[in-house]
């Protein structure tokens, strides 16, 4: 399986597919390795249909949107300590070493593209959170509408809502990330509009 999937990306011919501002692209390999790295951490077989191709070019152009953010505001990328940590941490769901490079293999990927998109990974939650979260604030009326509408579906469902100071903290939480997500989308959309974002491959919009 290893020397037919090196074989098949091998005959993946290299052209430009989006060009994103004036000196970020996006190039067929990196289409396929977005789709690669995407399967084994997902730990599913790689797909290479259409729509699959678009969502994959969709990460990239967002990727590369947050890597232009992160460059103009200097944001600093983990040290090597912080990936191998992370690396490791991955690697423990596959079993021993020998186990994680043959899974690796099996999708033509080596330890150092994994290193690349881990540590893009794990700056990206850091940067969000930073960029995005650090302004937002959850008010205790937030939490208490929240948990009464749950509580009131919970009691319509025959169920009953669990007390609210053993829930308060979790909802806070989860009302952060809602409003991290929304802060964030809402951005993409809004820098999408000020980058001229070029496809190359019609396809992939």
């Amino acid at each position: 399986m290893t020397c037919l999937a090196a074989t098949l990306h091998s005959e993946i011919i290299d052209r430009l597919l989006i060009t994103v501002g004036q000196h970020r692209v996006i190039t067929e390999l990196q289409l396929d390795e977005e789709l690669r790295v995407t399967a084994f951490l997902n730990g599913t077989p790689v797909v290479r249909d259409a729509e699959t191709r678009r969502q994959a070019a969709d990460r990239l152009v967002e990727q590369l949107l947050i890597r232009r953010e992160m460059d103009l505001s200097r944001y600093p990328l983990p040290d090597a300590k912080e990936v191998s940590s992370y690396l490791e941490q991955m690697q423990s769901r596959f079993g021993t070493p020998e186990e994680f490079r043959e899974r690796m293999g099996a999708y033509d990927l080596t330890e150092e593209v994994l290193r690349e998109h881990l540590a893009f990974q794990l700056t990206t939650v850091r940067f969000i959170e930073y960029r995005f979260s650090s302004d937002l604030s959850v008010s205790d009326d937030d939490i208490r509408n929240y948990y009464q509408n749950e509580a009131a579906r919970d009691k319509q469902a025959g169920k009953n809502p669990p007390a609210f100071a053993a829930v308060e903290e979790s909802i806070r939480q989860k009302l952060v990330e809602q409003r991290t997500d929304q802060a964030l989308d809402n951005w993409l959309e809004e820098t999408r509009k000020q980058v001229n974002i070029v496809y190359l491959d019609k396809t992939l919009q």
